[in-house]
């Protein structure tokens, strides 16, 4: 799968991530969304609103996509993240999959490992 191509939803994600803009990051999820992140389960707008105010926003992580593939009803971008968290003992470049579930132009699932 080509970045140039990716279903407009995941580039909302992306610009909204980075710009920071988090109203239109949430709004990227639809109303029952799970996100599977750092071991935890976030289920809802509201708990994905949290998550993303703590572990994204808080610290200023921004996303680089530089590969995707889809499998199955994954489409899955590999990203360089960067920001102010605490990057003791990380890769560098630290490399993420973000594992996106998409319904009617909204995410319902995305896992991140």
């Amino acid at each position: 799968m080509d970045l140039n191509h990716l279903p407009s939803v995941i580039g909302k994600y992306i610009t909204a991530s980075n710009k920071p803009d988090p109203a239109v990051f949430v709004d990227c999820f639809s109303e029952n969304a799970v996100v599977l992140d750092e071991g935890k389960k976030r289920n809802g707008k509201q708990a994905i609103r949290e998550w993303s105010d703590q572990n994204h926003f808080a610290a200023n992580v921004t996303l680089e996509p530089t590969k995707a593939k889809k499998i199955g009803d994954e489409i899955v971008l590999t990203c360089k993240l960067d920001g102010t968290y605490d990057k003791t003992g990380l890769p560098d470049p630290l490399l993420l999959n973000y594992h996106f579930v998409i319904v009617d132009d909204k995410i319902v699932r995305l896992s991140i490992f």
